[in-house]
C-alpha cells in the first residue's frame, strides 16, 4: 500500500520514480561528442509520479484532495511516501504537482497523478 505522509493514496495503477543527473555538458567545436566537457556538478534529482486512483463516497473522495492540498500550501517542509513496491526505502519527498479528475459518469471514482520530489528543505 502506497503512502504520502500517511494519507493511503488508494489504487496506484503506476508509479514512476525517476532519479536524472543534472550534467553540464559542453561541446568542443570541431570535436565529436567524445571529447565534450561533461562534469558532475549539479548533483541528482529524483522524482516519483504516481498514477492512482481513488473509489469512494464523495466525502472520502473531498477529504483525499483536501489533504493532499493541504500539505501543497507553500511552506512545505517534505513528508514521507512510501512506495507500492516491496524494498524501496521511504523518501522524503515534497509535492510538485497534484492533479485530479471524476468522470460524471462514475462519481465513485476520481482519477488523480501526484507528482513528486525529493530533497531537502532550506529553511
Amino acid at each position: 500500500m502506497a503512502s504520502y505522509n500517511s494519507i493511503d493514496l488508494g489504487n496506484v495503477k503506476s508509479e514512476r520514480d525517476s532519479k536524472i543527473a543534472q550534467l553540464f555538458q559542453q561541446a568542443i567545436p570541431t570535436q565529436d561528442s567524445s571529447n565534450a566537457i561533461l562534469l558532475d556538478i549539479f548533483g541528482m534529482g529524483r522524482t516519483v509520479t504516481i498514477d492512482g486512483e481513488l473509489i469512494g463516497t464523495q466525502g472520502e473522495q473531498t477529504t483525499f484532495i483536501n489533504a493532499i492540498n493541504a500539505i501543497a500550501n507553500g511552506t512545505q517542509t517534505g513528508s514521507t511516501f512510501v512506495s507500492s513496491k516491496d524494498g524501496i526505502a521511504n523518501k522524503t519527498l515534497f509535492i510538485d504537482g497534484f492533479d485530479w479528475t471524476v468522470i460524471k459518469a462514475d462519481v465513485s471514482r476520481i482519477s488523480y497523478i501526484l507528482t513528486l520530489r525529493e530533497g531537502a528543505a532550506v529553511a
